[in-house]
């Protein structure tokens, strides 16, 4: 029975499933989709596409958003790097709160495959929601000539304003909690916060981002997309004095 007869099968790419190892030496899976009458000879152009969660994952099924990606001639990695839902076992213990390690696993991705002639190092993109819209700001922030832009949707940017959102809710919600046990306290940790916050680093952005948030998202509040924004025209203007 054919349960999306509105999908053409014969336009639709296949997902390749692959491996590779992180700087730490972990194994770390992930998906590869290339587009039609892909050639070693004409470098494609690569979009990074960074699922949220984290605890969530990547999975060898249809996806609508990568098959437009590919259908427009866009080859799409999709990592799952370490702390996606069941990786646990692959990664050193407390590793799935380590949200600097998940960029660099990000990061390792995305140069092994730019060392293939299959891909084009000027034209790579890094995009995704949620968490995944943190990675995209990361990659954007701390890997200054890798990519050529960026894509966010309701993403967090600085940590610190997220678990004090969280504080302020938490008689609705165990977010707090959970942030607070596993990032610890903001104002005891401020060193690591801002490490893991690439808004405390947005005068290393050089590309385009685009941002993307919901004013009613009941996860992520609008204000870390609003500060996001604010921050980065603050730098352009700055930069345009100097």
């Amino acid at each position: 029975m054919d349960i999306a007869p509105g999908i053409p099968v014969e336009r639709m790419r296949p997902k390749q499933s692959m491996t590779f190892k992180a700087r730490d030496g972990c194994a770390v899976d992930c998906y590869l989709t290339l587009p039609e009458n892909a050639a070693r000879k004409k470098p494609l152009p690569l979009v990074v596409l960074a699922h949220g969660g984290p605890s969530a994952r990547d999975e060898w099924e249809w996806d609508s958003k990568v098959q437009f990606l590919a259908s427009r001639g866009y080859a799409v990695f999709q990592p799952n790097y370490r702390g996606s839902t069941g990786y646990d076992w692959r990664f050193p213990v407390g590793d799935d709160w380590k949200f600097r390690k998940m960029h660099q696993d990000v990061t390792d991705g995305v140069r092994q495959l730019l060392q293939s002639d299959w891909f084009d190092p000027q034209r790579v993109a890094i995009m995704g929601g949620s968490f995944g819209g943190y990675l995209a700001v990361c990659g954007a922030a701390y890997e200054p000539g890798l990519y050529r832009c960026a894509i966010t949707e309701a993403g967090v940017f600085d940590w610190t304003l997220m678990v004090n959102a969280a504080r302020r809710e938490q008689r609705e919600s165990l977010r707090y909690e959970i942030l607070l046990r596993f990032l610890g306290d903001p104002k005891q940790s401020q060193a690591e916060f801002a490490e893991i916050s690439p808004l405390n680093h947005i005068d290393q952005v050089k590309i385009p981002v685009l941002v993307a948030y919901g004013g009613s998202d009941p996860v992520v509040s609008v204000d870390q997309s609003k500060r996001l924004i604010a921050e980065t025209q603050s730098v352009k203007k700055y930069l345009a004095k100097c």
